[in-house]
């Protein structure tokens, strides 16, 4: 009996420190969400901001950063934190709201949509600054860019993106479960080849 009252006061000492929160992160996460429904975003914004820096990890601040930004008009900005708060808790009871923050905030940007259901699978798009690339992602040929949000498995993408006078891309990207993944790339002038192809 002692020896079950000795662990269970270990875990209630233990238990607490190993899931402390950094000192005034809750103070900034909670006023950043009481200045978001005020609708002061440049105070919420700050707010959030400062609780995201405290711990990166936790999705909360990702997600008010883009509910404000989404109430800003800062499109970008929605779809980046919208995207860290899926990838900081992909299983979190708000994904599928920050799902359909994303989705708002890409087509508020003029963004191609992708207007299946996703479900576990992932979406993902290319364009770059140079029309009719060959976009390829791992190894195989999708097609030509801009190209549209097309069906992919979620999880690590190789693309590969090539088109003549240009020098090839390659980049690695995650495509998140239930979102279209945007990749855009700037490709740039092969100077060896660029006089040669019209």
């Amino acid at each position: 009996m002692k020896r079950c009252a000795l662990v269970v006061a270990m875990m209630s000492v233990v238990a607490p420190a190993a899931y402390a929160q950094p000192e005034g992160l809750t103070k900034e996460f909670q006023a950043g969400i009481d200045a978001y429904r005020l609708g002061k975003y440049d105070e919420a914004r700050a707010h959030l901001e400062k609780a995201r820096d405290l711990d990166p990890k936790l999705p909360g601040p990702y997600r008010f950063l883009a509910a404000v930004a989404k109430a800003q008009g800062k499109w970008d900005d929605c779809i980046t934190n919208a995207r860290k708060a899926l990838e900081a808790n992909p299983r979190s009871a708000e994904a599928p709201d920050t799902r359909k923050v994303h989705d708002e905030c890409r087509a508020s940007a003029g963004r191609v949509p992708y207007r299946e259901e996703l479900g576990d699978g992932a979406a993902v798009a290319v364009t770059t600054n140079v029309a009719g690339a060959t976009v390829k992602i791992n190894g195989l040929t999708y097609g030509g860019t801009p190209l549209a949000p097309r069906p992919i498995t979620a999880g690590s993408l190789e693309v590969e993106i090539e088109k003549q006078g240009w020098k090839p891309a390659k980049l690695t990207v995650n495509a998140l479960a239930g979102i279209v993944t945007d990749v855009a790339v700037d490709l740039e002038a092969d100077p060896t080849v660029q006089g040669k192809v019209d």
